[in-house]
């Protein structure tokens, strides 16, 4: 951890704003809710988590990015206080249409879209369907989901991750974060991604696994034209190189790879500085586009 990661860690949250949504939901809210930071008339870059996370994972970019940026980091549907869908199994371009909506809401015509692990797939087939709202892609320890699996390999892959849903105990939280993180990983670091799963609820773990086999991301990105980033530690375990990062950065030509030592699953938090450069990065590299 750089002398400046730690500010950035310790940065308080904003607090959750909601915007109404188009969609359908379980409880008939139609709630989005969401935390941001910086001007709202400065170019947005919008973070999404991953599948035990929520916004308050970006605290570090939330409190560094918008120093030059409006930052908006959502809880995605079903997560949080935002309403889960009403469909049973929700597929990529749901939760795609769902960031349009909320967007929509805040008046975001175009936006550096940021993806993390699970929130990786979503950005990418935002990215793909809304390819005039995104300005640039980065795709952080991202994943290439699960739709290519079929039968009992695609059964026993949903039943693997529909098991982690119960890991709500200390022990099972401290496994967690030993497989989520390096084993350097500062006890602040560690504290912090134990709490994320606050924000997880049984439909939103659900959703969000079910999701992972509608799709395959290599696939998705092909179409994809806006500059894209790819960023991973190069000890993540949950989501090896060579079987996730690599074949998403291979499938499209215009891809930046970026690999960071001694670093895991958690970029944003494990070495937010050097995560917050590549991000402003991208975000300048698509700045022309309008």
């Amino acid at each position: 951890m750089t002398e400046t990661d730690s500010p950035l860690l310790h940065a308080a949250l904003p607090a959750v704003e909601h915007v109404q949504s188009s969609r359908a939901t379980l409880d008939d809210q139609r709630v989005i809710t969401y935390r941001s930071a910086g001007d709202k008339n400065a170019s947005a870059i919008v973070l999404l988590h991953g599948m035990g996370s929520s916004s308050a994972g970006y605290r570090a970019q939330l409190a560094a990015l918008s120093a030059n940026h409006r930052v908006i980091a959502w809880d995605a549907p079903g997560y949080g206080e935002s309403s889960p869908f009403a469909i049973s199994m929700p597929t990529a371009t749901d939760y795609a249409d769902a960031l349009a909506d909320l967007m929509s809401a805040l008046g975001i015509a175009h936006a550096t879209v940021v993806g993390s692990s699970w929130g990786s797939v979503i950005a990418a087939t935002f990215a793909a369907r809304q390819p005039s709202a995104t300005r640039a892609l980065v795709l952080s320890a991202p994943n290439v989901a699960r739709g290519h699996l079929s039968g009992a390999e695609r059964d026993a892959a949903r039943d693997a991750l529909m098991r982690n849903a119960a890991a709500q105990s200390s022990e099972a939280r401290t496994a967690i974060v030993n497989a989520l993180l390096a084993s350097n990983a500062g006890p602040l670091v560690r504290e912090l991604v134990s709490r994320l799963r606050d924000a997880v609820t049984p439909t939103g773990w659900q959703h969000a696994v079910d999701m992972l086999f509608s799709t395959y991301t290599p696939d998705v990105v092909r179409s994809i034209q806006v500059p894209l980033c790819v960023v991973v530690g190069k000890l993540d375990r949950l989501a090896p190189i060579d079987e996730h990062a690599r074949p998403i950065h291979e499938a499209v030509r215009h891809s930046t790879l970026h690999v960071l030592d001694a670093i895991a699953h958690m970029p944003k938090l494990e070495a937010p500085e050097a995560f917050n450069s590549i991000v402003l990065a991208a975000a300048a590299a698509g700045g022309n586009r309008t």
